[in-house]
């Protein structure tokens, strides 16, 4: 099926109900490009003990023309290895984060421990509404309702730990 610019649903990650990661409806290359993001920056964290979130981390990201967006939320696969599971849209153009929260909650409320099932409640969710956001820094990071935080995609430590501060302090 040719891409059409409009947003796509998918998900990279572990579920407890199977043994390995999954993915399903991520082009390969932002799948790749991900899976090394996540795995360097948000996987050890959590598996150092860190808390994500309520509702998840959030994130919209624009690289290549393209832009990705969705939620992190701690996850495991069936041997308890932990690493996040990432619920995500991508398309040409996507609103901005406040636009996003209600894909966002809808995605975790979504979440299922199939793959197969967490594909078609992800498919069955409209996409957001809103305008393209303006131009916006590369990567942005929040919580739900939050202001949302710039972060620089190659090191976002900065924001990743006032992010974790604001789960640790309310």
């Amino acid at each position: 099926m040719e891409d059409d610019g409009r947003p796509a649903a998918g998900f990279f990650g572990k579920l407890p109900a199977t043994g390995d990661f999954v993915s399903r409806g991520l082009p390969d290359g932002f799948r790749r490009a991900w899976d090394g993001w996540i795995t360097r920056h948000v996987a050890p964290r959590l598996r150092e003990g860190a808390a994500l979130p309520e509702g998840g981390l959030r994130f919209r990201l624009t690289s290549g023309g393209r832009a990705a967006a969705g939620v992190i939320l701690p996850s495991q696969d069936s041997a308890g290895r932990v690493f996040p599971l990432c619920l995500i849209l991508t398309a040409d153009a996507l609103p901005g984060p406040a636009d996003l929260d209600p894909w966002c909650d809808a995605a975790v409320l979504a979440a299922r421990d199939s793959p197969d099932g967490l594909w078609l409640a992800l498919d069955e969710l409209p996409p957001p509404a809103g305008a393209p956001a303006a131009e916006a820094p590369p990567l942005l990071l929040w919580r739900r309702g939050a202001a949302a935080l710039a972060a620089d995609p190659g090191d976002p430590s900065a924001a990743l730990a006032a992010l974790a501060g604001a789960v640790s302090s309310g």
